[in-house]
């Protein structure tokens, strides 16, 4: 089985146009909603489908947002498929959930504002339970899934934050939040502590969590975090209470 690999740029009313895992990923124009609504920039993003997402009309699925660290910044969309999530789905081939992967612009940070209005309108151009959101990232990314999951915690069923972290006392709205977060200790790049102060600020807070720490793993855990074994099931079990 393939993955179908589309680009689009966040569009109300438009629909991705299909690719096939090529190197070429091209996108729309910049919609003028973003701007009326104040929103710095849109984001261009690959979207894998599951092989049956045709088929099977009736099916809500579960969403995996994937947050790219900082190397893969930029307007080039395939450098999103270097790390993490879309480089495991590439290998493999196959998905049994959707999956988005957005692209931040060079020089910038993950716009949660924006992120937002993506989630919005993924909601109404995919077939996706909403019950079923998971956010997952590295590094930037892993940043940006704490801050995403901290200021919308209602929109998400789990986190999966890679070598990132945030400051403890925003942790404070994750009560009850599904959490499993990565981090090598060795990572010279993003401390082990700035981690393990999120997780530990996190269980404080009433999140579930579960923290893997890699020992004499540095700034690259993510390539042991996205190859667990048993992290697809616990992707597929989170349903938003």
């Amino acid at each position: 089985m393939r993955l179908a690999l589309l680009a689009s740029l966040l569009c109300l009313g438009l629909s991705a146009a299909e690719f096939t895992l090529s190197p070429d990923v091209k996108a729309k124009p910049l919609a003028k909603h973003f701007e009326q609504a104040g929103l710095p920039y849109a984001l261009d993003y690959l979207t894998y489908l599951p092989a049956s997402y045709e088929k099977d009309l009736g099916k809500k699925w579960t969403l995996v947002i994937f947050l790219h660290g900082s190397g893969e910044r930029g307007n080039q969309l395939n450098l999103v498929r270097k790390n993490g999530l879309p480089f495991e789905l590439d290998r493999r081939s196959d998905t049994p959930y959707i999956m988005v992967a957005p692209q931040c612009p060079a020089k910038d940070r993950w716009n949660v504002q924006v992120l937002d209005a993506l989630l919005t309108d993924l909601l109404k151009s995919y077939r996706i339970d909403e019950q079923r959101v998971v956010i997952t990232g590295l590094s930037l990314g892993g940043f940006g899934s704490w801050a995403w999951s901290c200021e919308h915690p209602e929109r998400f069923a789990g986190v999966i934050p890679v070598c990132g972290g945030i400051e403890p006392a925003k942790t404070i709205t994750l009560n009850g939040m599904p959490i499993w977060a990565f981090h090598g200790d060795a990572d010279k790049s993003v401390p082990f502590e700035r981690g393990q102060v999120a997780v530990e600020a996190a269980k404080k807070n009433g999140a579930n969590v579960k923290f893997t720490v890699y020992p004499g793993v540095g700034h690259n855990s993510w390539e042991k975090a996205y190859a667990e074994p048993e992290l697809e099931a616990w992707i597929l079990a989170r349903v938003r209470k």
